[in-house]
């Protein structure tokens, strides 16, 4: 029997050469397949220095590690043990690669004879493979054994490369499972793929949106139907009218959708600028609850742009900031009247280009959805069916929408009244999820509240964490939520892995009716991945799937890089050290509670920390105007009358009457279908009638945001951008003013290191080693990486001898050990043990506020439309009317801009950038008048709230107690507990010279 020394030379350097040119870095993110062109085929045998570079020669080496050929053997035996070897190490190139493509191929061929019968692939695998027809049934049979393992083989390769080398999409769920595999992979070419990209962009949908197949057919079929199909292609269109066909490709585009990443958008932009134009949507709850609304350009950014606005005879210029999936949005809205962005005409350019225009038409009733990738609700044309939304409304159409709401949303959903940042004359509802939809005549404003389709499966709400594949934390999963109108019965099934098996079941919900809710969080359900199935009036096959991934920080993201990437604060890397971290390379650093070779300052003497004494303040009231980018509608456009004008086409003598005719609403753009002939206008009416809902559970939400989902996230992820850092905060909490704070109070308690650019912008954040450090007799608090695991191997360790507490205070589960330590047993488990405190060794290292305002990027005085001085007496802002004053300010446009000035800054026109608390402190420095005091009765650092010690001047203090500073939010202040005097001491030192 033929084993690897006979199989290696050639056929590795073949699957090796796969996994190079079509699963490589460039395929990151992006569903990846099987199916290879004749192309494809060349660069990959070429790569693998073969010299016979057609199908041909692929379909020899794919034959060769078959043993068709040997009595007694089974056809794919060495296939299948290279595959169950593969499962020990999945990050190694799957030995069945290229067997895979050869499957692919296969199933192309079936489909491109047009021949689509699932009986006939086998004939095609026989023919490429050159099989005898002695021994088709043996090979038919042997496949249908192996077909699992070898195509999870490639699946688990390419999830354990976290989507590094593209996502999965081998999988077969429904009927021909075998067949299906090899035919998911041959559905959609290459090619095929543009075309989708535009049919997205012209069906306004969004960059990583998520939609159920039931939507996404719905969508896809007036093109597949249409002679010509553009901008499909002419190969999806003649495989669309084939239902097994049109089921993957529907599932192929609902997952290309998800990874898309805008492109193709700008082009159909440019002729439809109003459908590719979107509202976004901030719900705030950080410091209070409110709204922000903002505008996602369909244009992507590279660097600091403008939006340009036609405002009557002038422009109103916005700059903007590049968005996730290649799309932009205005910088700093909270400049830009929400009342102009939700319901005025908006028009105007991007940036300098007049090729590239954008706009927006305001709708009386507008629904908005969750966006994972935007960290937002995103406007959409219509609610889907079973999707979280908030419901934006004229405060004149509030009867009409809550009529609507009561009679097809599930409970739960409610008016957020007296909201800020909610324009005048508009209400907004919150946890609007639609099951049901009436189907006759219905007003005209409800249009966006009905949605297309009738059957849809989602997997609703759970916490999502970023990354290339789509998965959610095992602590918080989704709820399943399946709804099939017209239907008896709906049952919502859960199976263990990556197929239906009924052996797997470990979760069921069978309800009457026509919508099922089945909540995943009590299911006990662990790390791995899972089929949600929804089976429609008793019947065995699904009527829709998804495929559910979970993960904690148990299963830590794999990195590609395989290095220590962990940042570090060093003397050596940068005057700001103590502000921003840098690459692990310097000998002397702090990793964060750890620290190498740090020298002691020997420059200043030891001056007492003051008594803190609470300051008057007196808070700048000064407001801006809010900036107009829109133009009013008139008083008589529909916006205002909810009365539409439609525009039909006339009907010319001759002409055969249609059963649908289009209108056009001439004010608002809406297109409606109207009865085009007696007959259908009578079988609408006959259909006129109202589904009824089922009694179902409401919508249930926590409001108290759960920290420690958010800190296990971060531990799974490991390190990342501060883009990344942000979608994770925005499920706690979803303004960035809430990003920053969390940030900022994981870095001073060490948790994580982050790393500022010159601009002190956060470029890049990474969780630190786990680490005991101790923090008095026989206690100690755990600090850096964490997992449920770890904990509990943490408690076996420690045995009976020890008392391990877990708490939650204010945004991260604390570990606190009372008790004595096997260092060494700890070492092995990857916990770090501090023998003594770092917290004198880093405070003795710190050097003056007067280096670091010395060292901050000096730039020309930017424009700005108001100024702010910070009193450092009261400790507040104040109008200014001129920068001529020593001292700090904040500048404000549509952001704001924190900066410091010398007397050299104000002879030579300059500032210097800093972030809200370095600059306060370095003012109250150069006044002689630290914003640090001490509270003697309770041991504890005191400074205002808002001036927090930045990075590891607060790191010295936090780790005194391991926690983070408390915030005393009815007497604006903030406490660091437990600081020895000697430590407060050398603080004091630093931050007053």
């Amino acid at each position: 029997m033929r084993g690897s020394l006979a199989l290696g030379s050639e056929y590795e350097r073949v699957s090796e050469a796969i996994a190079d040119v079509m699963f490589g870095s460039s395929q990151a993110g992006r569903p990846v397949y099987a199916l290879a062109d004749a192309d494809t085929v060349r660069n990959v045998l070429e790569a693998a220095e073969f010299e016979d570079r057609t199908l041909a020669g692929l379909s020899a080496v794919v034959r060769s590690s078959l043993q068709v050929d040997e009595a007694g053997v089974a056809p794919f035996h060495w296939q299948a043990d290279a595959a169950q070897r593969h499962r020990r190490s999945p990050l190694e190139t799957p030995p069945a690669l290229p067997l895979l493509v050869a499957l692919s191929i296969a199933a192309e061929h079936m489909q491109a004879d047009g021949d689509l019968a699932a009986h006939n692939y086998y004939s095609r695998l026989h023919r490429l493979l050159h099989v005898r027809a002695t021994e088709y049934l043996r090979v038919e049979n042997d496949y249908r054994r192996v077909a699992d393992l070898l195509w999870g083989s490639l699946n688990s390769w390419l999830e354990a490369w976290e989507g590094e080398r593209g996502i999965p999409t081998a999988y077969a769920v429904g009927g021909h499972a075998f067949i299906g595999l090899p035919m998911s992979q041959a559905v959609v070419r290459q090619h095929d793929r543009a075309g989708l990209h535009e049919l997205f962009a012209i069906e306004g949908m969004t960059p990583g949106l998520r939609i159920s197949p039931n939507d996404m057919s719905l969508a896809m079929d007036p093109y597949a139907t249409a002679t010509p199909s553009l901008p499909l292609s002419s190969h999806l269109a003649r495989l669309w009218r084939d239902p097994a066909a049109r089921e993957r490709i529907v599932n192929a585009a609902c997952l290309e959708l998800e990874v898309w990443d805008g492109s193709g958008i700008e082009s159909v932009a440019s002729a439809r600028p109003v459908v590719t134009t979107r509202l976004l949507a901030f719900l705030r709850t950080f410091p209070r609850k409110s709204i922000e609304f903002n505008l996602m350009l369909p244009y992507r950014s590279e660097g600091p742009d403008i939006a340009r606005f036609q405002v009557a005879d002038e422009e109103s210029i916005i700059p903007t900031v590049a968005g996730p999936g290649g799309s932009t949005r205005l910088s700093g809205a909270e400049g830009v009247s929400a009342a102009s962005l939700v319901g005025e005409q908006l028009t105007g350019e991007f940036g300098d280009d007049e090729s590239r225009p954008f706009g927006r038409r305001p709708k009386r009733v507008a629904p908005l959805r969750w966006d994972d990738l935007q960290g937002a609700f995103v406007e959409i044309e219509r609610i889907s069916l079973g999707e979280d939304s908030i419901v934006l409304a004229r405060s004149d159409a509030r009867q009409r929408v809550e009529s609507h709401l009561e009679a097809h949303a599930r409970p739960g959903w409610h008016e957020l009244v007296d909201l800020p940042g909610a324009p005048e004359g508009w209400v907004v509802y919150q946890h609007v999820q639609i099951v049901s939809a009436p189907t006759g005549q219905l007003h005209f404003d409800l249009l966006p509240l009905v949605p297309r389709a009738r059957t849809s499966l989602t997997l609703r709400g759970g916490f999502v964490l970023p990354g290339l594949l789509r998965k959610w934390s095992v602590m918080e999963p989704p709820e399943a939520v399946a709804l099939a109108a017209g239907a008896s019965s709906v049952c919502v099934r859960v199976y263990r892995g990556t197929r239906i098996d009924p052996a797997e079941l470990i979760a069921e919900s069978l309800q009457p009716g026509e919508l099922a809710v089945l909540p995943l969080m009590d299911q006990g359900l662990t790390d791995g991945e899972y089929v949600v199935a929804m089976f429609v009036d008793d019947t065995n096959k699904p009527s829709s799937t998804a495929l559910l991934r979970l993960r904690s920080a148990s299963t830590p993201q794999f990195r590609v890089e395989d290095v220590d990437i962990r940042l570090v604060y060093s003397p050596d890397f940068s005057p700001r050290w103590p502000l921003t971290a840098g690459p692990a390379e310097w000998p002397s650093h702090v990793n964060g509670a750890r620290t190498v070779g740090l020298e002691p300052r020997r420059d200043g003497g030891t001056v007492p920390m003051p008594e803190f004494v609470p300051r008057e303040r007196n808070a700048s009231t000064a407001s801006v105007a809010k900036t107009r980018v829109g133009v009013p509608m008139a008083s008589d456009s529909c916006l205002i009358t909810g009365m539409h004008r439609f525009l039909l086409s006339p009907v010319l003598a001759g002409q055969a009457p249609t059963r649908s005719i289009e209108g056009e609403c001439m004010t608002c753009g809406l297109v409606r279908r109207f009865a085009g002939t007696p007959w259908a206008a009578k079988k609408k009416d006959r259909a006129a009638k109202t589904i009824v809902v089922p009694v179902i559970p409401p919508v249930v939400e926590s409001d108290e945001p759960d920290f420690e989902v958010a800190f296990d996230a971060l531990n799974h992820i490991g390190t990342g951008s501060f883009g990344a850092f942000e979608r994770i905060a925005a499920q706690v909490e979803g303004s960035g003013l809430f990003a920053d704070s969390f940030l900022r109070r994981l870095e001073v308690v060490g948790h994580v290191d982050v790393a500022r650019d010159d601009y002190l912008q956060v470029t890049e954040w990474a969780v630190n080693t786990s680490t005991l450090v101790p923090t008095g007799d026989g206690l100690w608090v755990l600090i850096g990486s964490r997992s449920s695991a770890l904990v509990e191997q943490l408690k076996e360790l420690l045995g009976t001898g020890a008392v391990v507490r877990t708490s939650v205070d204010a945004e991260l589960a604390r570990v606190e050990v009372d008790g004595m330590l096997p260092v060494g047993l700890l070492a092995d488990a990857g916990i770090a043990v501090l023998e003594t405190s770092p917290v004198e060794e880093i405070v003795e290292a710190l050097p003056p506020l007067s280096e670091v305002a010395t060292s901050l990027k000096r730039v020309i005085v930017p424009s700005h439309r108001s100024a702010e001085f910070w009193d450092t007496t009261s400790a507040s802002w104040h109008p200014a009317t001129s920068l001529v004053r020593v001292g700090s300010y904040r500048l404000k446009d549509f952001g704001s801009t924190y900066a410091i000035r010398t007397a050299d800054d104000i002879a030579s026109g300059t500032i210097g950038l800093g972030n809200a608390q370095i600059v306060k402190h370095i003012a109250n420095s150069w006044a002689g008048d630290p914003l640090v005091g001490y509270n003697s009765r309770s041991g504890s650092v005191v400074t205002p709230l808002g001036a927090d010690l930045p990075a590891l001047y607060g790191r010295a203090l936090a780790l005194c107690s391991g926690r983070a500073p408390r915030e005393i939010v009815n007497h604006r202040l903030l406490q660091y507990p437990s600081v020895p005097r000697t430590v407060a001491d050398i603080i004091y030192d630093r931050v007053s010279r």
